[in-house]
């Protein structure tokens, strides 16, 4: 297709229709991306609002749904430690009742006496049937119900079950934390580096732009040939091209940075960098690592599921004991006053001596998920070892890479400046200068993504160690460490 242009421009032909002036700040013309743009969202804003990453964080924190429901979670779980404290309290109950009863019967007989005309004598009838209302019963009941129990041996142990369960919401809502962080920050940087880019394909179109005017004034002038100008008007082409993608690119940038907000909008934004971001702090491997293993969110709630599970098996234990409570009721009836009253005091004992092997079976299944519990963190321990070396040696070898972007860029920094020279004088060719922008835009660009690369595994090296940011590098605590584990018992085989 290239090929095609440059013939077609050397026979004459237009090569690329005129672009309107362009409005951006750099004057690249950018016309054709722009109404592309446009089209596609009629309604952003031209001037997009400033958004730093602690903005993002911020708003990501507060808005986030997944972290939301995270939270109501952990609230949840809080509400059952109270539900399970409840029971050391006793009961009090209130009963009360009132009836009224209409009873009816049948009437007493009754004669009626009937005259019979013109026979002058009296014939009795008697009638019966009928009802009325013999009388009313009312009655009215109360009563004052006290409950405790005494002595239950399981009541500490579920206690402690629930409380664990609450550490393991807390732990989970602080893992999913320490994922919205990474999520929305990850975001931002793709989208801040396809900003960049998006600057360095403008910075480009505007240098072929002007490549193109001068290779004009040389043709006109009789100094260079018409496939110069092809060839510059072929390079302006791609170049828009490029800065046509890039802006596209970003645009879906937009998107997946406002979802990991929290949002559902497409709204642009002018990302501004903290320069603490292109700080890395002294990696010290043993102490960050000491760090992850006392800290890490999914250590710490499986140390209190394991937790939860051993408390589950001492309450399973003291099922076989005894329970013993206490209980007082006030009672009072009449019709419907004064009441008569009555009173009773009450204590019982509960003992289970016998359920079909049920408890054993249940304290099989409880050990045996403990010991899982128990070897699913220590394999969390060698993954958090793993995923923290590895994000060491990231961190390194993206600081290695800006280094040697950042004399590769001196190199093509050097080489476009002499290429522009040659050709502003009429010795060097559009080829060389193309090949020198091309290289010097390049350079640029691995520059730009070598440090995003830090700054993300800077992002994912926080994310490992189980804190919010490198520059909050707790000192290293004693590692998270499990319980001792009851013996393993062999199954009963069923009868």
């Amino acid at each position: 297709m290239a090929l095609a242009l440059v013939w077609a421009l050397a026979l004459g032909a237009p090569a690329w229709p005129e672009a309107p002036p362009s409005s951006s700040p750099a004057g690249v013309g950018h016309s054709v991306g722009h109404s592309f743009g446009q089209s596609l969202h009629p309604t952003l804003p031209s001037e997009p609002a400033s958004l730093t990453l602690a903005e993002a964080e911020v708003q990501a924190l507060e808005g986030h749904h997944r972290l939301a429901a995270s939270r109501f979670s952990a609230e949840a779980a809080g509400q059952r430690v109270g539900q399970s404290a409840s029971s050391l309290y006793p009961t009090l109950t209130a009963t009360s009742s009132y009836s009224h009863t209409d009873v009816f019967g049948p009437d007493a007989n009754s004669a009626t006496v009937v005259t019979t005309p013109g026979a002058g004598t009296n014939i009795p009838v008697v009638v019966t049937g009928g009802s009325q209302r013999s009388g009313a019963r009312k009655s009215l009941n109360a009563g004052l119900t006290a409950r405790q129990t005494l002595l239950d041996f399981t009541r500490p142990h579920q206690l402690e079950q629930a409380r664990q369960n609450e550490l393991v919401a807390l732990a989970e809502l602080d893992g999913i934390r320490q994922d919205v962080l990474l999520e929305v920050r990850k975001a931002w940087l793709t989208a801040f580096i396809d900003q960049t880019i998006l600057e360095i394909r403008r910075e480009t179109v505007a240098n072929r732009e002007a490549r193109l005017a001068q290779a004009q004034a040389f043709y006109k002038q009789g100094t260079k040939a018409r496939i110069e100008v092809a060839t510059a008007e072929a390079d302006l082409a791609q170049a828009r091209l490029e800065a046509l993608k890039a802006e596209t690119q970003l645009q879906v940038d937009w998107v997946a940075l406002n979802v990991a907000m929290g949002r559902t909008s497409p709204s642009p934004y002018r990302l501004e960098l903290d320069p603490e971001w292109d700080r890395i702090p002294e990696l010290d491997s043993e102490r960050m690592l000491e760090v992850a293993l006392a800290r890490r969110p999914e250590l710490v709630a499986l140390q209190a599921r394991l937790r939860n599970q051993l408390a589950s098996l001492r309450a399973l234990g003291a099922e076989s004991l005894p329970t013993l409570s206490a209980n007082a009721t006030l009672q009072g009836s009449g019709s419907p006053t004064p009441l008569d009253g009555t009173w009773t005091l009450g204590v019982s004992l509960n003992w289970s001596l016998f359920d079909g092997f049920l408890r054993q079976y249940r304290d099989g299944e409880a050990r045996a998920t403990a010991r899982a519990l128990a070897e699913q963190f220590e394999q969390q321990r060698i993954a958090v070892y793993q995923e923290v070396t590895s994000r060491l040696v990231q961190v390194r070898q993206a600081t290695e890479q800006i280094q040697a972007a950042q004399a590769s860029l001196e190199a093509a920094r050097e080489s476009h400046r002499l290429a522009s020279a040659r050709y502003r004088v009429g010795v060097g060719s559009s080829l060389e200068l193309s090949d020198a922008e091309l290289a010097l835009s390049q350079a640029r660009t691995d520059l730009a993504g070598a440090a995003n690369a830090l700054r993300t595994s800077r992002a994912e090296l926080s994310r490992a160690l189980g804190i919010e940011d490198l520059a909050d590098l707790p000192e290293p605590a004693a590692p998270l460490e499990l319980d001792p584990l009851p013996g393993f018992k062999p199954e009963r085989s069923a009868p």
